[in-house]
């Protein structure tokens, strides 16, 4: 096993860290604001208190950390449901890769419903473009967050990602501790849930023997993350407009930090995540003689047509669907009121921004109907459309 230091830049804290990183923070004039935000109707100093007698960071997690996504989830969600646990074993290490949709609640939901059923939570792969202040990066590391550095040159991307391969590596091989990881990098903004074979390719570096022997013995899990609503969904849309137009979009200052606020605090509606089968069989069923790239292609459609497949689909989903195609509800979906309400908020939205109405309008419905219409079309009830 390497030395830990060797990633010191990347790392999550460690046990013998908490203490003072913890009581730098709490003296930070940040700290009032985050825990009245987090905890509202709650004593500041009380909580205070709570993290002054914390030592270790899986207690931190169980004792603030799960206390405050729990409480923020019954104020912004319509509920929280899980299914496929059965899959794991609370002994084993796994890499989960997950669809895409939130910056934070992704991996944070997985950490809550595993830590539940007596599995250790994971760490989290988390983008140096998210950790815009000292506060935040330190926050991250806490919560068992590694860093990926983001806009690198060439020759430093390289290094950089080999040094994050090896660290993954060690982390599931050595450590025995599972490895959170979204599919792609960026969140599906148009609801399609397709992997990126860089990601593979990064994971994949670390490889001291074959190939396709590293990544049966990852134990990859797909995961499948749903939201009914999207708490992002017009500023998602406004970058899919701005790309159709304009063949690009540039993020505003702040906008990561923003999407990061607007997804813990909007409403999501309900909410359901999937842990599929661990896919080490269909992984050894490939054949051996693929190229490192023709791999990586074939090992992300493997993933993301279980994350597809076990999506659980949504009334807004359905609804968006028979809107864009001009369909009626044929198997009791959803109900005229819930169509009702999805045209209203959908139209006030629209109502809302900038741009062709229709154009704006056709956006949205295909971003919320893409998750049904991957899963008829996987399972050969239509034709695949274009992207």
């Amino acid at each position: 096993m390497t030395d830990d230091t060797l990633y010191n830049e990347i790392r999550p804290y460690r046990d013998h860290e908490f203490r003072k990183v913890m009581d730098k923070m709490l003296n930070s004039s940040m700290a009032d604001l985050l825990i009245s935000t987090v905890f509202p109707g709650e004593s500041v100093e009380d909580i205070k208190n709570l993290l002054r007698k914390i030592d270790t960071i899986n207690e931190f997690q169980e004792k603030v950390i799960y206390k405050a996504v729990m409480g923020l989830l019954s104020k912004t969600s319509s509920g929280l449901t899980a299914s496929g646990l059965e899959n794991l074993d609370n002994k084993s290490a796994y890499l989960f890769i997950s669809n895409h949709r939130d910056i934070i609640l992704d991996p944070t939901i997985l950490n809550t419903v595993i830590v539940e059923h007596g599995h250790e939570t994971a760490e989290v792969a988390i983008g140096d473009n998210l950790l815009g202040t000292p506060w935040i990066k330190h926050l991250a590391r806490l919560n068992k967050s590694f860093i990926v550095k983001r806009n690198l040159s060439v020759r430093e991307l390289m290094a950089s990602s080999k040094l994050l391969s090896q660290y993954i590596s060690e982390s599931i091989f050595d450590k025995e501790h599972s490895v959170w990881i979204a599919q792609r990098e960026g969140r599906a903004k148009d609801g399609d849930d397709r992997t990126q074979p860089g990601v593979l390719n990064m994971i994949g570096l670390s490889a001291k023997g074959s190939l396709k022997d590293h990544f049966i013995n990852m134990n990859i899990v797909p995961v499948s993350m749903s939201y009914e609503h999207d708490p992002c969904d017009v500023d998602k849309v406004r970058s899919l407009y701005a790309l159709k137009l304009f063949g690009g979009y540039t993020k505003e200052k702040n906008e990561d930090n923003m999407a990061m606020r607007k997804g813990i605090l909007g409403d999501k509606g309900k909410i359901h995540i999937h842990f599929g089968k661990p896919i080490r069989e269909e992984i050894a069923a490939m054949p051996d003689n693929l190229h490192k790239n023709e791999f990586n292609q074939q090992l992300g459609v493997i993933i993301e047509q279980h994350i597809i497949r076990n999506y659980k689909t949504q009334k807004s989903n359905f609804i968006a669907y028979d809107l864009l195609f001009n369909r009626s509800d044929e198997n009791l979906n959803y109900s005229d009121k819930d169509k009702e309400d999805f045209i209203k908020d959908i139209e006030q939205k629209v109502d809302s921004m900038a741009g062709e109405k229709d154009e704006v309008r056709s956006i949205f419905l295909k971003m919320y109907a893409r998750p049904y219409q991957n899963q008829l079309e996987l399972s050969g009830k239509i034709k695949p459309k274009s992207r």
